[in-house]
């Protein structure tokens, strides 16, 4: 019993220390622990795995880390080589074959990797070298003009290709502008005065997204307005509100409304999911 108790005090020091220093505020702590004067997040997740669980789970985790990791990087590579291939390249080279395409592709993954391997340096650069920062600060620039987008095109009939366009391209300008001024103001340590612009200290990344969206949102509803609508055969079962049209008499029905019907329930999850991540975004920020 004595073991065991001594193990369970070992065990809550050990916590205790990773805790602290992941949760560092001094400067010269967080340099301490982990070569970072802003903070120490970038650890956090690592080293709660590695010093607190198990032999067991330990690999298990690492397993599950490395797993997610290659998906991630294996479909970012795929997708990024096949835009470039199937959209760039065949325009510039129409009767390419499918052996020249093939190693196009290839050859456009070995230089994303190279890219991804040259941009590390920015990355500890960027945000003070906090990791999750970095990628959910450049998300929040670049992500919401997109979602405007696609969330107008299927719950509003009346957007078209001009307003989608500009929204999209107002949406880009304005969250690079703040991507750029991060890069070249980056955050503070701890107690430091903050001499940023009042957009990057004024403005969570969090709440820009927010303002981001509604702006680009804005410029698609009133580029599509002043554009003539896209007609009714375009938006044919594209839309929230075609996804059901009237069969000529004497047709048979069930199946367009059992596919409807499941449309619905899809779509339905849908805004259901976009709900809680509505409500966990306004919570957590």
């Amino acid at each position: 019993m004595e073991h065991r108790g001594g193990d369970g005090i070992g065990h809550r020091r050990a916590g205790a220390e990773v805790l602290d220093d992941v949760g560092c505020v001094l400067p010269s702590e967080c340099l301490r622990a982990c070569g970072a004067e802003i903070g120490c997040s970038n650890i956090a997740y690592p080293k709660l795995v590695m010093e607190l669980m198990p032999v067991g789970l330990r690999g298990l985790m690492i397993a599950v880390m490395m797993a997610a990791l290659m998906s991630s990087l294996t479909s970012i590579f795929n997708s990024s080589s096949t835009l470039f291939t199937m959209d760039i390249w065949r325009r510039l080279r129409p009767r390419a074959g499918e052996r020249e395409l093939l190693l196009v592709g290839r050859l456009v993954i070995v230089v994303l990797i190279g890219v991804s391997v040259a941009w590390i340096p920015v990355l500890q650069g960027a945000n003070s070298g906090q990791l999750f920062i970095y990628m959910q600060s450049v998300t929040s620039s670049l992500a919401p003009p997109v979602t405007a987008v696609f969330v107008l095109g299927v719950f509003w009939g009346r957007a078209n290709e001009q307003g989608a366009f500009w929204g999209l391209m107002v949406g880009l300008a304005v969250g690079a502008t703040r991507l750029v001024l991060e890069f070249l103001h980056p955050a503070l340590p701890c107690g430091a005065p903050d001499t940023r612009p009042a957009v990057l200290g004024s403005i969570h990344y969090l709440h820009f997204a927010v303002a981001l969206f509604a702006l680009s949102g804005a410029v698609v509803v009133a580029g599509s307005l002043l554009t003539p609508p896209p007609p009714g055969a375009q938006i044919q079962n594209l839309t929230w509100w075609t996804l059901r049209r009237d069969l000529p008499p004497g047709a048979k029905s069930g199946g367009s409304q059992k596919q409807a019907f499941w449309a619905r329930v899809c779509g339905l999850n849908a805004i259901l999911l976009m709900c809680v991540n509505i409500f966990f975004y306004a919570y957590f920020a």
